[in-house]
């Protein structure tokens, strides 16, 4: 075994050879017997990695951090900030960060899961730490480090789920609201998106090359599920593009920001618009739920709604099934009456 200080170094390095490759690294510490341990470990793992193909280790910390760097082109960076906070915070509540990712275990998940119930947060922000545990051991697989094998993380069971939409006449006062403002921005993104029942991001990262409009069709890239959608343009739809698409000066994006690249944010004229319309805690998102439902209530089955929302499985459309019950309904209705009618003629 080999340890040594370099000049001017506080801590001893180890090096060391297998099948021809050296290796060379800090063991972090000026204490000769910890070094020495440090090099034996290493050299352990090494080993393991190349003669017997174990896949290298990753601690949380280290695990974070490379979450955070395949993050961070496509998060908004406070909520990226947000994301990365309640990861360091939350974590070494049930396992230290150095400790290796491997290690998270499914008790405790399911600790934490208690923890977070008894701080007294909410359903919502507790799923959303899983999803970010779930996102950072993904990234580590895929970075080719050891992962837990058997981790099943907690399912959340929200409660209160939103389904906010809007009267007639709350839509028309929105879109009064945003026609009022200086910037067409507004106004064309809310038509875009009650038209197409599209995630915000899905229409702000929207090419000019992902739309035909004189065919009256986009192909719709959906983020959530990785697929892509072909979508027909209403006419007030098709009418806002081809005013867009003729003013445009050359670039990429349909709603481009003011360098030209994606926005990744409510736009403020859109979110001073629901609060003059009168629309108190209406958040954008909200927008697809009234889309849905709108199309229910027109006829539409469950199963083509949740083609057109590009939802991963039926199951995800379930929220909506009320209405789709409703609507048979009211069919049954329509049909019965007139059939009641035909009788009466005919008698």
């Amino acid at each position: 075994m080999t340890v040594y200080k370099r000049n001017g170094s506080k801590n001893y390095y180890c090096e060391f050879q297998i099948d021809g490759k050296v290796y060379v690294r800090s063991t972090g510490t000026p204490n000769k017997n910890l070094a020495r341990r440090f090099e034996h470990n290493f050299r352990e793992s090494i080993y393991r990695q190349q003669r017997l193909g174990e896949l290298p280790s990753i601690s949380i910390q280290d695990a974070i951090y490379l979450y955070q760097k395949s993050q961070k082109p496509r998060v908004v960076e406070r909520n990226l900030i947000a994301q990365i906070r309640a990861l360091e915070t939350q974590l070494p509540r049930v396992l230290k960060l150095r400790a290796l990712l491997e290690d998270l275990s499914t008790p405790d998940m399911e600790k934490l899961r208690l923890l977070r119930v008894q701080d007294g947060v909410s359903d919502g922000t507790i799923q959303q730490l899983f999803v970010l545990v779930k996102g950072m051991i993904a990234c580590a697989k895929a970075s080719g480090f050891a992962v837990p094998s058997q981790l099943v993380l907690p399912k959340i069971k929200l409660r209160n789920a939103r389904d906010r939409v809007l009267s007639d006449e709350e839509e028309q006062r929105l879109l009064n609201e945003l026609l009022s403002s200086r910037s067409s921005d507004g106004y064309d993104l809310v038509v875009l998106l009650l038209d197409t029942a599209a995630r915000l991001n899905e229409i702000q990262q929207l090419k000019w090359s992902d739309i035909d409009v004189d065919a009256g069709e986009i192909r719709l890239w959906r983020t959530k599920t990785k697929t892509e959608s072909v979508i027909h343009l209403t006419d007030r739809a098709k009418a806002i593009l081809t005013r867009r698409r003729n003013g445009s000066d050359g670039g990429t994006y349909v709603f481009p920001g003011k360098d030209g690249s994606v926005k990744k944010y409510t736009p403020k004229a859109v979110q001073n618009a629901f609060k003059r319309a009168g629309l108190d805690g209406f958040r954008t998102h909200d927008l697809r739920h009234h889309a849905a439902s709108k199309l229910l209530r027109g006829g539409m089955s469950l199963y083509e709604l949740s083609k057109l929302l590009g939802h991963s499985s039926i199951q995800m459309t379930q929220r909506y099934a009320h209405l789709e019950l409703k609507s048979v309904a009211d069919k049954a209705v329509d049909i019965l009456n007139g059939l009641d009618t035909q009788k009466k003629e005919t008698s």
